[in-house]
């Protein structure tokens, strides 16, 4: 799936955790690995950011969250890590 850059919600520059996303630690845990993983393909100048879809795309798209690897605002690589 393409990656809007206007989906991006907030820098993200510690790993998530089960409290905050809201989830049980499993799912917690894979979500952090994702996030992990993306951090350690990271270069200089390069930020990772998280992302959300916009309701108004949810109908067609469904509802996806994630993180995202960026470099003056041009999205290089991303990660779904939660889908509905």
């Amino acid at each position: 799936m393409k990656i809007d850059p206007e989906w991006l919600t907030q820098r993200s520059e510690n790993a998530p955790t089960a409290q905050h996303r809201n989830l049980p630690e499993m799912p917690a845990m894979r979500v952090r690995m994702a996030w992990q993983k993306l951090k350690a393909e990271a270069k200089d100048g390069e930020e990772l950011w998280a992302f959300e879809n916009p309701a108004s795309t949810r109908k067609k798209l469904g509802h996806h969250t994630g993180y995202a690897l960026v470099r003056g605002g041009r999205i290089l690589k991303s990660t779904i890590v939660t889908s509905a």
